[in-house]
């Protein structure tokens, strides 16, 4: 099995509840990337699937609409 890779789209900014605009990872998650195994990055990215953003929250510029 190949590793899998990063879901960063290089928009990196978070909400308050430390959830990335981008790739909808936490900064713990984001932290510790590349010390998971396929098995723990696959069980992040499910996670990412199901996050959204705190609502009414933009990262600067609103680039994201």
């Amino acid at each position: 099995m190949s590793e899998i890779h990063s879901p960063c789209i290089k928009q990196c900014f978070r909400d308050t509840q430390d959830v990335c605009f981008g790739c909808r990872r936490t900064g713990e998650e984001i932290g510790n990337w590349s010390k998971m195994t396929n098995e723990e990055k696959q069980v992040v990215i499910d996670k990412t699937y199901r996050r959204t953003n705190v609502a009414g929250e933009m990262p600067p510029g609103n680039y994201l609409r």
